[in-house]
């Protein structure tokens, strides 16, 4: 525990870290780890884990769930499979006072923005989403007969979600988006810190001539549109990544095509050999919050076909490390179209060094060193003048 002294060092803190919930491994799990990594932390608090054979494949950081501690551990395990109805109450009830009470918690996602913690503790939240479905996604599916009857529930826990901000006493984002969604929605600044990337596992091997989609079949990453783009082409496509929500005619379709492989989830190994020889890869996620898959692309030397919305739609330059799309097929065919024919101006990967992994750890460390002196000097006053 750091003493009343202002002045702190990093390494006289005691700081933990929560995550909202796992059930699977994806990219705010990548992202925890490497928060975890880079603050010299061994074990993120969770709710939820993922199988016991399922060991973390971004690194050695363990994830404990918060669950077993809480009283009625089977009942509040029923709870957690209930999502968000539940999941603000369950990091309610979690005494940080029984995990050493921390100078520093730093929480992700949004539901554990609900804890509760000491006096003494500076509570930051990395925010990777403000919950998309209360806010900037709310009028995507009101209109179906499921998003009529949720609309109740829906206003119940945005209200709820809106109660728990104050409890965050500094906001980091995952991107320009999401600091831009924060100040909209909650009215609040955040500091733009990049998930980092661990550039020197990402190298260039050639052009084998195939375009790679890396991420799980589903809707929201707009899978079935790149299929239908790619099907009946000369151009060779390779899916990568886990079974998703795309339906049976999706399927279907690519079993067919001879152009485009399904190689299903790949290991971490994979996935770089992939990258290292492709020609260039497609994204299609729609809106996302930042998107590390263009960035793994410009890593590995190869531009990116990208949606023209969302972090990568600002990061994506036409003709400088890839070219952009509307996230229709035509759209699509018209990227790949224009990236066969005109190339591109420069190299791909000048721009990636801003995500790098040692850029991402000085930049947390001392902003949580200045975030910590100016809470503590808030605190110090307010104990003068009582």
């Amino acid at each position: 525990m750091a003493d009343d002294d202002v002045s702190v060092a990093f390494g006289d803190l005691d700081v933990a870290l929560a995550h909202w919930h796992i059930d699977a491994w994806g990219g705010a799990e990548y992202l925890v780890t490497k928060l975890a990594e880079s603050l010299d932390i061994g074990t993120v608090y969770t709710t939820g884990e993922p199988s016991p054979d399922d060991t973390n494949p971004y690194g050695d950081v363990i994830f404990h769930d918060v669950i077993g501690d809480l009283s009625l551990p089977s009942l509040r395990r029923l709870q957690s499979k209930a999502g968000r109805v539940f999941e603000y109450a369950l990091w309610e009830d979690i005494d940080w006072r029984e995990y050493g009470g921390p100078d520093v918690l730093i929480t992700s996602g949004s539901t554990t923005r609900a804890v509760i913690t000491p006096d003494s503790t500076l509570h930051a939240n990395y925010c990777h989403s403000t919950p998309r479905w209360f806010y900037d996604l709310y009028h995507d599916r009101k209109g179906s007969p499921v998003g009529i009857l949720a609309r109740p529930l829906v206003r119940y826990l945005r209200m709820r979600d809106m109660t728990v901000d104050p409890r965050v006493d500094y906001y980091f984002a995952n991107s320009p988006i999401i600091a831009r969604r924060l100040r909209k929605y909650y009215n609040r600044d955040a500091e733009v810190l990049y998930p980092p990337v661990s550039l020197e596992r990402y190298h260039n091997e050639g052009n084998d001539g195939y375009y790679l989609h890396l991420g799980r079949l589903d809707e929201e990453k707009g899978v079935p549109n790149i299929v239908r783009a790619f099907d009946g082409t000369e151009h060779c496509l390779v899916l990568a990544g886990g079974e998703g929500d795309i339906d049976e005619g999706c399927h279907s379709t690519i079993e067919r095509a001879p152009n485009i492989d399904y190689r299903g989830f790949v290991s971490e190994a994979e996935k770089y050999d992939l990258l290292a020889h492709c020609q260039a890869v497609v994204f299609n996620g729609h809106n996302e919050d930042f998107g590390i898959v263009p960035i793994e692309a410009n890593a590995s030397g190869k531009p990116c076909l990208a949606r023209d919305d969302g972090f990568p739609g600002v990061y994506i330059e036409d003709g400088k490390n890839g070219y952009r799309h509307d996230g229709r097929p035509a759209g699509i065919k018209t990227a790949v179209e224009r990236f066969e024919s005109e190339g591109l101006a420069g190299d791909p990967g000048a721009e990636v060094e801003r995500f790098s992994t040692d850029g991402f750890e000085e930049q947390i460390k001392q902003s949580i060193i200045r975030q910590y002196e100016r809470f503590r000097e808030t605190t110090m006053v307010a104990d003068y003048n009582d």
